[in-house]
């Protein structure tokens, strides 16, 4: 065998071994958080606005604990060690939520909310992100399009969703002991994970020098840092603050809440297939027309999504405009990488991924998440809907006009010069 068959070889067994990393792990962090909303409400008893508290205290951990994850993954390179923590934590949700979790909410709130928030930032809200970039990193180093080993998470999302609604009628503990469950498999998997490339393929992806807070603090004063971060803010936070109590929403178009969860359930299954299906497509869309259009793409198909949920008025209308789902996670996983690969440093950009884009994702959970739980309570889902949809329609034009427009391989905003 030659030394391009053992390139093949290679690549193939890491795109093997990345894929099935991505889909056990979204088939297990989703087994407990696509029903959260629902545990905290109808077996918890908490109402809307103690649920926005929930999630913005979550949101605040996942905000402290997500740079800390993006400089470690700058600083460790190829060294596996924060998969291993994540896992390790992931593997004890069952107990936790029995034994910890769910009698300190019933008990003692405000100490269950904190405990909660900084056990789920560690293992799904930062660990998520940070298995996402992993992902980037090391498909880039054997030249692998992130979108299509990425869509393998969809489809664990969607075995998930297939199932969780359906499991959280018979018992919600059920769908916890699948998440360690699954948490003990990807730890396998991490085990005998191996990265082995050449110097060339390294040094196209890995920064020579490492990573320092030097390096990090200079993304503060760059005009595309703060040009991204706008974008992040008038899009992606509604985006994700209002999707999570859209099952609240979606439920309330069923006679009673069993079919409510059980129709959520499948309907997220089918979404998550059109993003399984998008995420083969958008690569090849954003290469021809650069990441700015598909950030925009993903922009116009938000503000047309929950525009049309304000107007919806029947369950047919709702289930068909929540599988443009497929199309936004999609366009914007990809874009977003993509964009940050050609605008930002190499040294970092873990970084730009876990605080430019997702710890800035998580200020608008801390803010929005309050506000949003006392809109659906003061004048009800629609209007909010309708409210968040003109939003996010008005920052994609501001951000049509200041996102860098450019296709380069290299990068054009370095860190910081040393």
């Amino acid at each position: 065998m030659n030394k391009g068959d053992d390139l093949v070889k290679a690549r193939r067994k890491i795109y093997i071994t990345l894929s099935l990393f991505i889909l056990v792990y979204f088939f297990s962090w989703k087994a407990t958080l696509d029903t959260y909303s629902f545990w905290l409400s109808e077996k918890i008893g908490l109402d809307g606005v103690a649920i926005g508290i929930v999630f913005s205290v979550n949101g605040f951990c996942a905000v402290l604990i997500k740079p800390v994850y993006g400089f470690l993954i700058d600083r460790l390179g190829l060294r596996k060690d924060l998969l291993f923590f994540i896992a390790l934590v992931s593997i004890t949700v069952f107990p936790f939520f029995f034994y910890i979790y769910k009698p300190l909410l019933q008990n003692a709130l405000y100490l269950g909310i904190a405990v909660g928030a900084v056990f789920l930032s560690m293992g799904y809200y930062a660990g998520c992100a940070a298995a996402e970039s992993y992902l980037d990193r090391f498909g880039r180093l054997f030249d692998l399009e992130f979108g299509q080993i990425r869509m393998w998470g969809a489809l664990g999302s969607v075995f998930s969703a297939a199932s969780t609604g359906y499991i959280f009628n018979i018992n919600p503990m059920i769908n916890f002991g699948i998440s360690s469950a699954g948490a003990l498999v990807i730890l396998i998997i991490v085990l005998t994970m191996k990265i082995d490339v050449s110097d060339e393929a390294k040094s196209r992806v890995i920064a020579k020098e490492r990573t320092t807070l030097a390096d990090v603090t200079a993304l503060f004063r760059l005009r595309s840092f703060w040009t991204f971060v706008i974008y992040v803010c008038g899009v992606v936070w509604v985006l994700f603050v209002a999707e999570q109590q859209y099952p609240r929403f979606f439920i309330t178009f069923y006679e009673s809440k069993e079919a409510g969860h059980q129709m959520f359930g499948y309907l997220g299954a089918a979404s998550l297939g059109c993003e399984f299906i998008f995420m083969m497509i958008a690569p090849g869309i954003v290469n021809r027309l650069g990441p700015k259009a598909g950030m925009l793409i993903t922009g116009f198909v938000v503000a047309a999504r929950f525009i049309g949920s304000g107007l919806a008025t029947s369950a047919l209308t709702i289930a068909i405009i929540k599988l443009s789902w497929g199309i936004e996670m999609s366009f914007l996983l990809v874009s977003v990488f993509k964009y940050l690969e050609i605008n930002f440093d190499k040294k970092v950009n873990g970084t730009m991924y876990l605080l430019g884009y997702q710890s800035v994702n998580y200020v608008g959970t801390v803010l929005l998440s309050p506000l949003s739980g006392f809109l659906y309570e003061k004048i009800g889902f629609a209007d909010t809907y309708l409210l968040m949809g003109c939003t996010v329609l008005v920052f994609t034009l501001i951000s049509a006009v200041l996102l860098t427009n450019n296709r380069k391989s290299t990068p054009l905003y370095p860190a910081a010069n040393h």
